[in-house]
């Protein structure tokens, strides 16, 4: 059995793979400085990464939307990844790429190269049997298109969901729900799935859990309201730290008495076997 105790983390940072400790980058980095940048999420199970290609493709286009030109070619990121997995033979490890405007000359222009990094961290998965308690709060992200660095706003109000027992927050601006700050949201009413469909992260676990409920149940996406979401039979969330997790209760609404729904139980089945795969 491996030593995780004592093992040593290897990250890749702008055409080296390195020490953790010693990956570092410069103090004009525009990410530090201005919070440009952006990142993606990915995990490997015993080796294999989920859904890589999904990723990578979301990676794409975040870094097309934000002008940032990716200084690695997708097959060269590709083989830096599965490297990294063998440097750090986790169960199940964590990879997070991110890119920033680079060591910007003025402290706001973007320069070339993007800085690219690539870090990799054993994680725990929440207990699928546990659920999760959401915050309501007024908010819409800018550019949720993009899975930029800026989390400021979830960030500022720990203290208050800590204080709240909650595990995240439930973004809603207008009367309409959008999602979580690190997850996407669904509902479930009379065996109907329904999620937002504007002002949302397109995750890649929602896009293959819609697939799955589409074979499954009637599936709708489109704008949902928080009125109906405290409504609901059953509401579970999804993600690549989480892929799908009960929300037991949202504010003072707490759903099937605080325990997993059938439904929820369905999802969380199908898509483990979608994974697997």
């Amino acid at each position: 059995m491996p030593d995780y105790e004592n093992m040593k983390e290897y990250n890749f940072l702008n055409g080296q793979i390195l020490l953790s400790e010693e990956a570092k980058i410069h103090v004009s980095d525009l990410g530090l400085l201005r919070g440009y940048g952006i990142f993606d999420f990915f995990r490997a199970v015993n080796g294999k990464p989920v859904f890589m290609d999904d990723h990578l493709d979301r990676l794409e286009n975040s870094a097309r939307l934000m002008g940032l030109p990716i200084p690695e070619s997708r097959e060269r990121l590709k083989e830096i990844i599965l490297e990294l997995i063998e440097l750090n033979p986790h169960d199940l490890l964590g990879i997070k790429v991110v890119m920033t405007g680079g060591y910007s000359p003025d402290g706001y222009t973007p320069a070339e190269p993007s800085n690219l990094m690539i870090i990799p961290k054993p994680f725990i998965f929440k207990p699928a049997d546990i659920g999760m308690k959401l915050m309501t709060y007024e908010y819409s992200r800018e550019i949720p298109e993009i899975k930029t660095l800026s989390y400021i706003s979830p960030i500022r109000v720990l203290p208050k969901m800590r204080e709240a027992g909650a595990d995240d927050l439930l973004y809603h601006l207008n009367g309409d729900i959008s999602e979580s700050s690190r997850s996407n949201i669904f509902i479930i009413k009379d065996r109907k799935v329904i999620t937002p469909k504007d002002g949302v992260l397109y995750g890649v676990t929602r896009k293959y859990v819609l697939e799955l409920c589409r074979e499954h149940f009637e599936v709708e996406e489109r704008d949902v309201t928080l009125k109906e979401t405290l409504e609901a039979d059953e509401v579970f969330t999804t993600g690549s730290t989480k892929r799908v997790v009960a929300i037991s209760q949202i504010d003072n609404t707490i759903f099937n008495d605080g325990k997993i729904g059938k439904q929820t139980r369905k999802i969380q089945s199908l898509f483990l076997e979608r994974e697997l795969l």
